[in-house]
């Protein structure tokens, strides 16, 4: 099976222009990257490609979490409950080092609604979403809320319980997805976008492609095309004619992320909304971070620049001081995200609000052959994408079912003796045992040969930043096997540190190792500094601020390096 090393992406370049696919997916999202594995494990020929870098989208923007939706019963969605929970269960099973058990407090402070739903649903939710690896649920009393809560005073919970659902590194699964799917011989290409489409007999023949990076312009030829480019599958199904799309409402979810001992807690911890829009927040541990999340409100402005703005901060501080008895203001918050949810407009009206929109897929197929596949959530790709090969399989006359139940992602081994010899490895070169942890937490089978570039250079096995779990052998890791082609790629996705460090990593050894990699000259390096600084401050709007470094408050000069 091809393994993605440093030539991957132009050879597989030069696969989409040469050779004629059963299917090419537009989109290399969550979605696409799933619709790509299951028609490749299917035996069907795969191309796949991404405007941007995969994961791009909502789909590095997430609230990384994979659950079954407790929040959905209270609208009396129990069929996508029960999806979104039985979906949970297999991809703690396939991917145990990426999908995680994360323990949740869910306290009340005064009977009525809230006591009733979580007496109730909680009970439900045992039903439909119990499964391996999730225990149920539990009454929490004081003790439980000091020891996951510290600063949330018992006396003011009228009751409260523990559950659980799972979180991931939600631009780390795109990616062991895609390179599952490349496993199988799918052609992927990040930063190729597909700009109008050739037809013949009245049916779609070819995808008029061009390369981001160098500018070249492709045909690439496919007997079938899934648009799965979620917040933009509008924009996609525009470049066909016979294709028509029900409305989206895009709405927009942010996070802020600040230093865990502003925010102290050992669980999930749920956050009633203030507003009383019936939009349940919460506040997780990330690393030495908590994270705050997350908004749902409507969304009409560029689908590339979503932003954190004034109400957002106010809004989400204002119920987590509330709810765990603190005092955080804007000022503490280390740094922030936003992304879209590609939701469907369905029967509501205006008045509907998009946290009350349904999280269901939807999937068409237009008379040229343009099978769209849009809506849903993180949790759910694998059945939506399922559901979209299923269509395409039927059209192209191929029988073969979906094998993705059985796929391992990313780890085909079992994880105890992969955590041991991967610490082992770590004490031999000097690095801590908890990066080896962390490697095989977010790499699977790799970890061990991220380690291997640590015996070739020992500057390699430092963190990036200090303090954050990421190593210099991770940035070098992303150029040469990962296919990251900007810095972007690497600090906002094979890293996470566009998130979590206040300088998105810009102060940090990975510039100079993306460059290094790249064979960049200073003016390069200095021009993909600013794109991500110019693409972070827009992100973070009122939280990001000025940087005391020259790199944050100006971008380094190409004399500097």
């Amino acid at each position: 099976m091809p393994e993605i090393g440093p030539t991957t992406r132009s050879e597989n370049l030069e696969r989409l222009e040469r050779e004629s696919f059963d299917v090419c997916v537009i989109g290399g999202g969550i979605t696409g990257a799933g619709v790509a594995l299951d028609a490749a494990s299917r035996g069907m020929s795969v191309a796949l490609v991404d405007k941007s870098d995969f994961a791009s989208g909502t789909s590095s923007k997430s609230s990384k979490m994979v659950h079954g939706g407790l929040r959905y019963l209270a609208n009396y969605e129990l069929g996508l409950t029960y999806e979104a929970s039985r979906e949970r269960d297999l991809l703690r099973r396939l991917a145990p080092h990426l999908v995680r058990p994360l323990r949740f407090l869910f306290p009340a402070f005064k009977k009525g609604a809230a006591t009733r739903f979580a007496t109730v649903g909680l009970t439900a939710y045992d039903m439909v979403a119990g499964g391996r690896g999730f225990d149920r649920h539990h009454r929490a009393g004081a003790g439980d809320i000091r020891e996951l809560a510290p600063s949330l005073d018992p006396a003011r919970v009228v009751a409260a319980w523990t559950y659980y659902d799972a979180s991931t590194d939600d631009a780390r699964l795109v990616f062991e997805v895609l390179r599952t799917a490349h496993s199988f011989g799918t052609a992927i290409a990040n930063h190729a976008r597909v700009e109008g489409f050739e037809t013949s007999g009245g049916r779609l023949a070819a995808a008029n492609v061009r390369d981001q990076v160098t500018g070249r312009q492709l045909s690439v030829k496919a007997s079938r095309f899934v648009n799965a480019a979620g917040v933009w599958a509008t924009e996609v199904g525009g470049l066909e004619a016979d294709c028509i799309l029900p409305a989206m409402r895009p709405a927009k979810g942010i996070h802020l992320v600040l230093p865990w001992a502003k925010v102290p807690v050992h669980a999930g911890i749920v956050i009633p909304s203030v507003a009383r829009d019936r939009r349940s927040m919460f506040a997780v541990p990330w690393g030495p971070s908590t994270v705050l999340g997350t908004t749902d409100t409507e969304y009409s402005g560029s689908l590339e620049t979503p932003s954190v703005d004034d109400a957002d901060v106010k809004y989400m501080l204002s119920a987590v001081n509330w709810t765990l008895g603190l005092d955080v203001a804007a000022s503490d918050v280390v740094s922030a995200w936003a992304g879209l949810r590609p939701l469907l407009a369905g029967k509501g009206g205006p008045d509907t609000t998009t946290a009350d929109l349904s999280r269901k897929h939807y999937l068409s197929a237009s008379k040229a052959g343009l099978v769209t596949i849009t809506g849903g959530k993180l949790t759910t790709y694998r059945r939506m994408a399922a559901d979209a090969v299923d269509l395409v399989a039927s059209e192209l006359g191929i029988s073969a079912k979906s094998r993705t139940k059985r796929l391992p992602i990313g780890l085909t081994r079992p994880l105890d003796g992969l955590h041991e010899e991967t610490r082992a490895f770590a004490e031999k070169v000097g690095v801590d045992p908890s990066v080896a942890d962390h490697l095989v937490s977010n790499h699977g089978d790799r970890a061990p040969a991220i380690l291997e570039l640590v015996t070739e250079d020992a500057s390699l096995g430092r963190p990036l930043v200090d303090g954050l779990p990421w190593i210099a052998a991770e940035a070098v890791w992303a150029v040469r096997k990962e296919m990251a082609m900007t810095l972007s790629d690497v600090v906002e996705r094979r890293t996470r540190l566009s998130l979590a460090d206040p300088s998105a990593g810009i102060d940090s050894a990975a510039p100079a190792l993306v460059r290094r990699e790249r064979g960049w000259d200073a003016a390069e390096q200095a021009a993909q500094t600013k794109r991500v600084v110019d693409a972070v401050a827009i992100e973070r709007g009122v939280v990001s601020r000025s940087r005391s470094s020259t790199s944050w408050d100006g971008v380094p000069s190409p004399s500097t390096g």
